[in-house]
């Protein structure tokens, strides 16, 4: 009978075992879970970290960086009253009520309402929170990309899209760089991307980004476009295209609003594109500078087509039709070469196909085949009409004028260095393709100098001591209504070289659809690429033909005046060279301009003035 007693207990024990094992498995089922790790498995790391690396400008100052930045998500269980929240974070983050109030209403729980915002929004939603409002709202760190300039150069630079993915510019063409794919090694937790430094100089970027909306304003204009190039490599200094677009919200703007015109805008060039075929007609043989054409009676082709000169410059040789901009002497003279040779060598310059600069939405341009020509193409061509052209492909084929006729490919990156400072990549000096020959090319520099001159059309380049080579234009636009060309659409533009000896920098102003007193290139376009030419001589430190040169046969001591140094209040500037001045131009914390050439002898505002972030200092020069 002990036997029996005993094991009837030990039965019992087991029912009561097997139940408690039976609780504890279920207790486990509804509210956590049982994990189990092999000695010989590790836990997977934590997903790694890619930090964008930076965009910067040839000296170093940064375009684009990454920042850690709030992401506002919302979890919907948690919100009490739809509308209230909904209509309060409409007003901090510029989002219309009702759509925020219908994805909440849509979502069952979780949502992601806005990435990477401003610091000052994250500060007034923790203002809300702190005051009992917007129950339910987060702010989750997040990754954003932030463009420090807006936009200054926005085109070029581009922007990113969610989890910092590059869309545009220099973030789409050198994303692999600027956020490299994460490594292979699992104990790798944080990947630091390259950083891209542009060939563009951020001072003569805020001049010329200052000179293409005083100007557009003035004129009333659709769009502006500069460009400053460095004639010997093809390194972009400075591209503007206003109006331009904010890259920290790109989104607030449409597609088109966010395109690089520079690259993208297809558009007859004018008279500007003389340049190019009085070359090609200097250099296939068909005239030579002594060949002169009566231009008084106009030209009429064999279709009955009329071309015509805004006065009658009578009889005129190759430089004249560079001078004047006559028409009709370069119609004549576009007859002394044929289709075919006039085609290869324009598209030995690059038209009809891309510059293949390192940037993206570059069009090809426009220029039909000689088996579609017409009786008048080849005359139209030769005065720049039926051929569609991009700003970057004019500034590009005018390189073979400061290279001794070889073209150079356009570069707007000038170095990629690692995280740690090392160099990755240069970007060096890219010969195309010989286009002219050497004297050809200078025999075309010679006669834009002619242009400058009293009686040419880019008169109103005056640099004291830089020689200027020019060309102007003013191009009719066809209206897309009519299929004629308009009464009141024109553009007008200027190509220049500098200094014209050996040209150093390249510089072409576009002004589209001007509608104030004038249209034509030499009355407007050709103001503004003087007035960014005295800004440049000094900056650049190119010598001007009039600085004085001393010479000694013995050592002297020279005593150059210093530049005061920026304290609480502004210093006294008057009576200080230009060039002592530069250092100024680098400063982050003051927006400063130079007008004129010399020394001071003006500065707004006066010395004594409370320095502030964002003063803007204007010095007068003379």
């Amino acid at each position: 009978m002990a036997d029996t007693g005993t094991d009837r207990r030990r039965e019992r024990l087991r029912i009561t075992a097997g139940f408690f094992i039976l609780l504890v498995v279920l207790l486990v089922l509804r509210y956590g879970s049982i994990m189990v790790v092999a000695p010989d498995r590790a836990i997977p790391p934590p997903p790694s970290v890619v930090e964008r690396g930076a965009i910067l400008d040839r000296n170093g100052r940064i375009l684009a960086i990454q920042t850690r930045l709030d992401t506002v998500t919302i979890w919907k269980p948690d919100v009490e009253d739809i509308d209230e929240t909904s209509r309060r974070l409409g007003e901090i983050l510029d989002i219309a009520p009702q759509e925020i109030r219908n994805r909440i209403a849509s979502a069952d729980g979780f949502i992601i309402l806005q990435r990477t915002i401003t610091p000052s929004r994250s500060r007034a939603i923790e203002e809300q929170r702190a005051n009992g409002y917007l129950r339910g709202v987060h702010l989750e760190e997040d990754f954003g990309r932030s463009y420090p300039e807006r936009e200054a150069a926005a085109p070029i630079i581009g922007y990113v899209g969610v989890d910092n993915v590059g869309l545009s510019g220099i973030e789409y063409m050198f994303t692999d760089e600027l956020s490299p794919p994460v490594p292979g090694d699992p104990g790798e937790t944080r990947v630091l991307g390259n950083q891209v430094y542009l060939t563009l100089d951020l001072a003569i970027q805020t001049e010329i980004d200052r000179i293409a909306n005083t100007v557009r304003s003035e004129h009333e204009a659709d769009s502006v476009t500069i460009i400053a190039m460095n004639a010997k490599t093809a390194e972009l200094l400075a591209v503007s295209s206003v109006p331009s677009f904010d890259p920290n919200s790109f989104r607030r703007y449409t597609a088109d609003q966010r395109k690089n015109r520079v690259i993208s805008r297809i558009y007859e060039p004018g008279s500007v594109f003389k340049v190019f075929t009085i070359s090609s007609f200097l250099e296939l043989g068909g005239i030579d500078m002594f060949d002169r054409f009566d231009t008084s009676g106009g030209y009429v082709s064999d279709d009955g087509f009329q071309i015509t000169d805004l006065a009658d410059y009578g009889v005129v040789n190759a430089e004249e039709i560079i001078r004047y901009s006559s028409n009709v002497g370069a119609a004549f003279a576009s007859e002394t070469v044929s289709s075919g040779a006039f085609y290869d060598i324009l598209t030995r310059f690059g038209f009809g196909s891309q510059t293949e600069i390192d940037l993206n939405g570059e069009e090809r341009g426009l220029l039909a085949r000689p088996s579609e020509w017409s009786a008048r193409t080849r005359q139209t061509i030769a005065i720049g009409q039926e051929i569609g052209v991009t700003a970057m492909q004019v500034v590009s084929a005018a390189t073979t004028l400061a290279n001794e006729g070889v073209l150079l490919r356009p570069q707007i990156v000038d170095r990629i260095l690692d995280s740690d400072e090392a160099l990755v990549r240069e970007f060096d000096r890219e010969p195309v393709r010989e286009v002219l020959s050497p004297r050809t090319a200078q025999t075309m520099v010679e006669m834009m100098v002619g242009s400058t001159r009293p009686d040419g059309t880019a008169r109103r380049i005056q640099v004291e001591g830089i020689e200027v080579a020019a060309k102007t234009g003013t191009a009719q636009v066809i209206d897309p209504d009519t299929g004629t060309y308009s009464d009141k659409h024109f553009i007008a533009s200027t190509l220049a070289l500098f200094p014209a000896r050996d040209p150093e920098v390249i510089v072409y102003v576009v002004i589209d659809f001007p509608r104030g007193e004038s249209v034509y290139g030499g009355r407007i376009a050709a103001p503004v690429a003087d007035q960014l030419i005295e800004f440049l001589v000094p900056y650049l430190d190119i010598p001007r033909d009039t600085d004085r040169i001393v010479e000694h046969p013995g050592r002297i001591r020279t005593l150059e005046p210093s530049l005061p140094s920026v304290g609480d209040t502004l210093p006294d500037f008057r009576g200080l060279p230009a060039r002592t001045l530069l250092p100024l131009l680098a400063r982050e914390d003051l927006r400063v301009r130079i007008e004129g050439s010399g020394w001071v002898v003006g500065q707004s505002p006066p010395p004594g003035t409370s320095v502030r972030p964002g003063l803007e200092l204007i010095l007068t020069l003379e």
